[in-house]
């Protein structure tokens, strides 16, 4: 049986977020095509799912009011980003899942304390399994699954750094 998880995020951003990266969200935020150029300074996937914010509705039916994307406080100490995609099993296990790591590496890290950055059903979005998705200084914790910082950063690395994923789409 198939299943289509689901992401929801309300994540503080890191200080250091590209240039490129911001003027995309907002572009997509603003349900505006992003300029090509700083598309193509993304990870292939996101710049998949950005360059066509519908593909991250799978299995929800249009029409579609306004992207899945909203930024707030541009410019001020902490911006925000919230995003929510739904990805079928297959699409996920074919490289979906590299959107829910690039989520954990825009966001900022906490220094202390835990902060609550989302939501995740894992099964589809009418369950009623969601597990809470927390940072705090060592990490991510999504359910049962625990990841480091230096794990998120230097997994991210290695898929940067991979050519294998310069045709996916």
């Amino acid at each position: 049986m198939s299943s289509r998880p689901v992401w929801s995020f309300r994540l503080p951003l890191r200080p250091d977020v590209h240039p490129a990266t911001l003027r995309v969200l907002e572009a997509v935020a603003r349900d505006t095509p992003p300029d090509p150029a700083d598309l193509a300074t993304l990870h292939p996937v996101v710049a998949h799912y950005l360059g066509d914010w519908t593909r991250m509705l799978t299995n929800e039916e249009p029409p579609h009011v306004g992207p899945p994307v909203r930024l707030s406080g541009l410019g001020g100490a902490t911006p925000l980003l919230t995003i929510e995609f739904t990805q079928h099993d297959d699409e996920f296990a074919n490289g979906g899942w590299v959107m829910f790591l690039w989520a954990y590496q825009l966001t900022a890290r906490p220094a202390r304390g835990r902060v609550l950055i989302g939501h995740h059903a894992p099964a589809d979005r009418e369950s009623t399994g969601w597990q809470e998705v927390v940072a705090d200084a060592t990490g991510v914790a999504s359910g049962e699954v625990v990841v480091g910082w230096d794990e998120i950063t230097g997994e991210w690395q290695r898929l940067l750094d991979d050519p294998a994923w310069a045709g996916w789409s």
